[in-house]
């Protein structure tokens, strides 16, 4: 007996769920009860069932137009004579609402930015000094103390293998690194949000590694002329 009892709880709830009178009506449920043997108005956002009121107004005014439509204008203007209703008028229209309007929910378009927005700021002056003396200095600097024997066991083999690491790794990020990122930044500007001046880091480090590369060319153009030549 207790299992039934338990098995026809949730029964009868889901079933009183399933009758129940909804919360709000929308305009279009209105619409539907526009005769005179079920008349329902909506007044500012009220739903009223005033099928029981029409015979008692009609000595006044004939509203059965009203069945089904918004009276709002309607009733605080008596029909269009320009003259309000009195409170009790008002009064006695709240005791035939039966709901609240259900609000109108409008979906607007939705706009996606291709392209990311373009910020209009001065943009950060590029350097081409600074970048060029470091590198030479770096670079010619560390070789003349390999030459001399200032770096105890880094010989010249060991000074270029450091060397073509740091050209690679150059190549690898603001080459190639940062132009896929900022080719994504672009392209897909949802996928990324990076606070990062990528451009202007891509364009200083290319001259890094455009000066290394000359230098390390020149310092080991004699090898490549050499190998060169016993190819012949």
């Amino acid at each position: 007996m207790k299992n039934v009892i338990l098995l026809i709880i949730p029964l009868f709830l889901f079933f009183l769920l399933l009758t129940g009178k909804v919360e709000a009506y929308t305009v279009e449920d209105v619409s539907s009860h526009d005769t005179v043997s079920d008349c329902w108005v909506t007044y500012d956002n009220g739903v009223y069932d005033i099928t029981k009121y029409l015979i008692s107004h009609d000595q006044y005014l004939d509203i059965r137009s009203w069945c089904g439509t918004n009276i709002t204008t309607a009733f605080e203007t008596k029909g269009g004579e320009g003259v309000d209703h009195e409170g009790s008028s008002y009064a006695l229209l709240e005791q035939y609402k039966i709901r609240e309007i259900a609000p109108v929910i409008t979906e607007e378009p939705v706009t996606e930015n291709i392209e990311k927005e373009i910020i209009t700021a001065t943009p950060k002056e590029y350097n081409l000094v600074i970048p060029l003396l470091i590198s030479i200095v770096l670079y010619w600097g560390t070789y003349a103390l390999v030459k001399s024997n200032k770096l105890g066991k880094i010989n010249v083999v060991k000074f270029n293998g450091f060397w073509n690491s740091i050209l690679f790794l150059t190549l690898l990020i603001p080459a190639f690194g940062f132009g896929i990122i900022m080719i994504l930044d672009i392209k897909k500007p949802s996928l990324l949000d990076i606070q990062f001046d990528i451009l202007y880091w891509h364009v200083e480090l290319s001259i890094v590694m455009g000066v290394l590369g000359i230098s390390h060319l020149i310092q080991r153009l004699g090898i490549y002329l050499r190998q060169l030549s016993l190819k012949k």
